[in-house]
């Protein structure tokens, strides 16, 4: 149902252009109704697809059935769920519903066409369809079923992913992942890469352009196919053509090319193809995200977190900004859920304050604040998060994996908590309120600090303003509060690597000290990686750029007695241990999306939130203030507003992320305050 948004909620869409009445009468609820077509046995004979619409009740169980399809669970039958992309609505072809010409879209027609030609869907099993089994005429209805797909999906016997027809070497790339998931286990993908490395072929020619081009079909990028594929693992089947796999084998093959061939990937893709670019969005989806999400689901595991929700949101597409929400409400804790009741009668802004209290109602914490900004263009109150805002970054979190070969530590962890990893406020509880509208929100805390300097913003993703360094006015004043200049250089490399170096909260130690001597540019660093046999550096050309790009942009921001470029060599020790190079390279690689460097008055060094697609005026400002508010496990940048304030969104700040501000109130140094964030 990958395109189950407003527009088809609001806008036509009618399955039946002529008298939708006579196919769609009201579902009893008290029955458990529900519609599903049958695929006649006709359309493989005709140039139209035949398909017969009835109304059946998912209260009828069949009391001796046994789980297998010959003996269906109820006494109508039994049925599968077809998760698609609707495509363009302009484009339309005919199919007969109930003998009357209804018209489609052209890939529903064609995802129809290919199951006509077996005869899974002619009898007793049947298929639940959301533009045929739903009354698109009846917006009531529309809406009451977004509540329903929980169930629909999660009870289905299996569920059809439908990629569209063959094109594009679509055979090739299947075949691919069949064969890339036969080398699972690490022994056998370490094999697998070592033979790639002597043999780019011995997959087959053109295997990874295909596959390139697989991943980057428009179904991976619908919102809805999220929760359609993660309620229905293990049971989804994915069609391509005539083509099919199955969700283990799919998972299999993307696992070991995430886990092994992640880097050799590029030069493989460049053979084919001239661009070592792949389009990654879509595998990290599947190995990251519903691959983990299937096994927590299919073992009655928790549901997501805020931040996680914010990330598959920001990595999707829907033409409803407001489906970012209630296209994920499956996703969600079920009382959660309940507060979400879908509604496209309310502005953007609305449906994203009323998820941000929901999570901090449910949970009581503030953790959601974390993701606040002032920087909404669906005009979202600050402290709640804009689901829509595209200046959201995966991967960038401190409790998520480390980018790199640990990505599959913690890999099962769906940030359901997000208070374990800092501990800002201490044990301070949050006392929260909300005005009547619920755009205001009142709670208790401490100014302690205020930004005098800011390091390079970030121009998109992949490069740094160097001109936007903003030295501290009184720049040769400011003094460290950690020390000499082996403490401050201590509190810098815990700061570049946020003082955690994997998911399990592992601090950092001296050991993280390699990063003053992991070289400025991938030319300086390649020869001595190689000298030192140093493998998986040596193979981090093409990732390199964060690293020598942030450097180059910060070189000349003044921390306190030096410029940042004063703490770096170039030169490698001879006796340096790779892991402690890999530890930082891959955690700063994790550290520096959306975040820019900060010095504050009292002399704390730290990060503040980055808008890397604002103009200059939408970022954080020197004199913003640090704020520590309790229950909310980081400090958070705040900005006087009126009389009230705005949230600009979480901070890291070195030396204080695990309650040593608190004792600023015992000393009276910093006062208790309400603050009310719009």
């Amino acid at each position: 149902m990958s395109h189950f948004a407003s527009s088809s909620l609001l806008k036509a869409s009618s399955s039946n252009e002529k008298s939708p009445a006579i196919l769609y009468s009201p579902l009893n609820e008290n029955r458990k109704e529900i519609r599903f077509i049958t695929i006649l046995s006709k359309s493989r004979h005709s140039s139209v697809v035949h398909c017969k619409l009835e109304t059946v009740s998912l209260a009828s169980f069949n009391a001796n059935h046994i789980p297998t399809k010959q003996c269906y669970r109820y006494t109508w039958g039994d049925y599968a769920a077809l998760s698609y992309v609707w495509g363009d609505p302009n484009k339309r072809r005919q199919i007969v519903l109930n003998g009357q010409n209804t018209y489609v879209t052209e890939n529903l027609e064609a995802a129809l066409r290919a199951l006509s030609e077996g005869s899974n869907f002619e009898s007793g099993y049947k298929l639940w369809v959301d533009a045929l089994c739903i009354n698109q005429n009846d917006y009531r209805e529309r809406a009451n079923e977004i509540g329903k797909m929980r169930n629909i999906y999660g009870d289905a016997w299996a569920v059809i992913g439908w990629l569209g027809n063959k094109a594009n070497g679509s055979d090739k790339a299947i075949h691919l992942i069949k064969t890339l998931s036969k080398f699972s286990g690490a022994d056998r993908g370490q094999e697998l890469e070592a033979i790639l490395h002597k043999d780019p072929e011995y997959l087959g020619n053109g295997s990874w352009l295909a596959l390139h081009e697989f991943m980057d079909r428009p179904y991976w990028y619908r919102l809805w196919i999220i929760q359609e594929v993660v309620l229905g693992a293990p049971a989804v089947v994915f069609y391509c053509g005539k083509r099919l796999i199955e969700w283990p084998s799919f998972c299999a093959g993307i696992g070991v090319l995430h886990n092994h061939l992640w880097l050799i990937k590029d030069t493989l893709l460049e053979r084919e193809s001239g661009d070592y670019r792949w389009s990654t969005t879509s595998l990290h989806l599947i190995h990251q995200d519903l691959r983990v999400m299937g096994h927590c689901e299919e073992q009655g595991g928790g549901r997501l977190g805020f931040g996680r929700l914010l990330d598959l949101a920001y990595s999707a597409e829907c033409c409803d900004v407001r489906d970012k929400v209630y296209g994920l409400v499956g996703m969600m804790d079920s009382v959660i859920a309940q507060e979400l009741a879908p509604d496209y009668g309310i502005e953007p802004c609305e449906v994203f304050s009323a998820a941000a209290r929901a999570f901090i109602r449910i949970y009581g914490n503030l953790e959601p604040i974390r993701e606040g900004n002032p920087w909404s263009k669906t005009f979202t109150p600050s402290w709640a998060a804009d689901w829509d805002w595209d200046g959201r970054v995966r991967h960038a979190r401190t409790e998520t994996p480390t980018w790199g070969q640990f990505w599959n530590k913690g890999s099962g962890d769906l940030g359901v908590s997000r208070d374990d990893t800092h501990h800002a406020s201490g044990k301070m509880s949050s006392e929260v309120s909300f005005s009547e509208d619920g755009q205001l929100l009142t709670c208790r805390g401490f100014i302690f600090d205020h930004i005098v300097g800011l390091g390079a913003s970030g121009d998109g993703l992949q490069s740094w303003f160097e001109q936007s360094v903003i030295q501290p006015k009184k720049w040769r004043t400011v003094r460290s509060v950690y020390g000499d200049a082996a403490d401050t250089s201590k509190a810098l490399y815990c700061t570049l690597i946020q003082d955690r170096v994997d998911n399990n909260g592992h601090r950092a130690s001296d050991r993280h000290a390699a990063i003053f001597s992991l070289p400025s540019t991938f030319e300086i660093a390649a020869p001595q990686f190689k000298r030192l046999g140093w493998k998986f550096l040596s193979d981090q050309e093409s990732h390199y750029y964060r690293w020598d790009e942030w450097r180059q942009a910060n070189k000349w921001f003044w921390l306190c007695d030096r410029y940042l470029d004063d703490l770096f060599t170039d030169d490698i020790p001879d006796n340096a241990s790779e892991q402690n190079y890999i530890d930082v390279y891959c955690s700063f690689h994790r550290t520096c999306k959306r975040r820019r460097l900060m010095l504050t008055r009292k002399g704390y060094i730290g990060w503040a939130p980055d808008n890397i697609f604002g103009n200059c005026k939408d970022q954080t400002w020197e004199g913003d203030l640090i704020a520590v508010v309790f229950g909310c496990s980081t400090p958070i940048i705040i900005r006087p507003h009126g009389e009230h304030f705005q949230v600009v969104g979480e901070a890291y700040v070195q030396g204080i992320m695990d309650g040593e501000a608190m004792v600023s109130l015992e000393s009276g140094d910093c006062q208790v305050q309400n603050f009310t964030f719009c």
